[in-house]
């Protein structure tokens, strides 16, 4: 006999606009959200894990089970008046595919993507993220800004510096994809991001 379907798996996005949709409410996706409801930024999360979407639901986290790969999911997610996507899944394939269908449906939106390393970064730049943050190198960057307040240096000078070094590789990264961080588009979603 078929399992009933869990009921919180039906409950469908109520769509708004201006927000950022958060593909994917693991480990990740619930820094990002917890940091996005911190800076009264509105979101939507949705999972396509059919286990831990109604636990999340029912300890009170406004997450939505869907598949982000579709694109008929993401209308109902609203990402025609969305803001941003923020790509937060670790699967390769899965971040690519998202990647492709958002920016099928919209050219201008700002979409941040998880990346494994800097080939993957690479690649996203190539298919169309605004920022992508590669594991590798953000794991690089938070040992060496621990080690260095660690061994006394000033906890400003050294944020400020890992924030240079951050910069350098991401324009590094999108100049050996094809682009250059000059582009005024990328350079205005970033700001745009950022100062809402």
């Amino acid at each position: 006999e078929p399992r009933a379907l869990d009921p919180e798996l039906t409950v469908a996005p109520a769509a708004g606009t201006g927000h950022a949709i958060v593909v994917g409410h693991g480990r990740v996706g619930q820094v990002v959200c917890t940091l996005l409801d911190r800076h009264g930024c509105p979101y939507l999360a949705v999972d396509n894990d059919a286990a831990a979407v109604p636990e999340q639901r029912r300890s009170g986290r406004e997450v939505y089970y869907g598949d982000a790969r579709l694109p008929e999911f993401l209308r109902t997610c609203g990402v025609m008046d969305a803001k941003a996507v923020i790509v937060t899944v670790a699967a390769t394939e899965a971040i690519d595919e998202v990647v492709r269908q958002v920016r099928a449906l919209r050219a201008d939106i700002v979409i941040v993507s998880r990346a494994r390393d800097a080939a993957h970064a690479r690649h996203l730049y190539r298919i169309g993220v605004t920022d992508a943050v590669p594991e590798t190198i953000e794991a690089s960057l938070q040992l060496s800004e621990a080690a260095l307040i660690g061994l006394g240096q000033a906890t400003g000078l050294v944020i400020a510096s890992i924030h240079e070094r951050r910069d350098e590789f991401r324009h590094e990264l999108q100049q050996a994809a094809g682009l250059t961080s000059d582009e005024p588009s990328n350079a205005v979603k970033r700001k745009t991001l950022r100062r809402h």
